[in-house]
């Protein structure tokens, strides 16, 4: 069962960082080139501004080849492929990206997304550790343990599941999920939690363990549909 859209970590909405990428343009003489860089700034910032992104994107190839040194524009075209889920972009640019700064973290969980939407769950898996191991973010280690459970590695899913259940953050945290209606409620991520590790364990071939954990699940969130599928799943 797919658990990709049980839990929601905030994530910078592309658009946001784009305007938050506006180029800052120096009035002052130029060389050539400065006036070249000057000109495809403008163009960027009034596509932008417009919300004409295939113009800004043009924009930032334009920067990109006269300024190549400059890992900004590398993360804006990659946020911008991401936004519009242009996954197999967004993970090539990510890659020569991350090759510049490999602890960046927005770009390190927007690789690991792409690659995951484009099934490479090996590879996403590999980025989302990284980026844990740089963060120390339980909603990370989530990602961590989903991609784990997809990937059949239920022994170091379950080892992790245990270590995040002894974050801080878990506690009183709450995440969205579907009630059976397909409403979006919030639980909280405990219970999300328990409702992967009963899916773990049924994996393992463990049925008790399983259920425990699916109605460790329902004690704290009666209303979340997933837990009640597992417990009485459809043939």
């Amino acid at each position: 069962m797919n658990m990709r859209n049980s839990t929601q970590k905030v994530f910078l909405s592309g658009f946001a960082i784009l305007l938050a990428f506006s180029f800052n343009i120096q009035a002052q003489d130029k060389t050539p080139n400065e006036a070249e860089i000057q000109r495809a700034k403008q163009k960027y910032n009034r596509s932008i501004k417009y919300n004409d992104f295939a113009v800004a994107k043009d924009a930032i190839y334009d920067l990109i080849v006269l300024e190549p040194n400059n890992s900004s524009y590398l993360d804006s075209l990659a946020y911008m492929y991401f936004e519009f889920n242009q996954y197999a972009s967004a993970a090539l640019v990510s890659r020569d990206a991350l090759s510049r700064n490999p602890n960046n973290q927005m770009i390190l969980q927007i690789s690991a997304k792409s690659l995951d939407q484009l099934g490479a769950l090996d590879q996403a898996l590999k980025m989302y550790q990284k980026l844990y191991n740089i963060s120390d973010d339980g909603f990370v280690l989530f990602e961590v343990i989903q991609k784990q459970y997809d990937l059949k590695k239920y022994d170091d899913a379950m080892i992790n599941s245990e270590l995040l259940l002894g974050k801080r953050i878990v506690d009183g945290s709450k995440v969205y999920a579907k009630d059976e209606a397909g409403n979006e409620i919030e639980v909280p991520f405990k219970a999300v939690i328990n409702n992967l590790q009963g899916m773990i364990a049924r994996a393992q071939g463990n049925e008790e363990s399983a259920k425990k954990y699916f109605n460790s699940a329902l004690s704290l969130a009666p209303n979340y549909a997933l837990p009640k599928e597992n417990l009485n799943p459809k043939d």
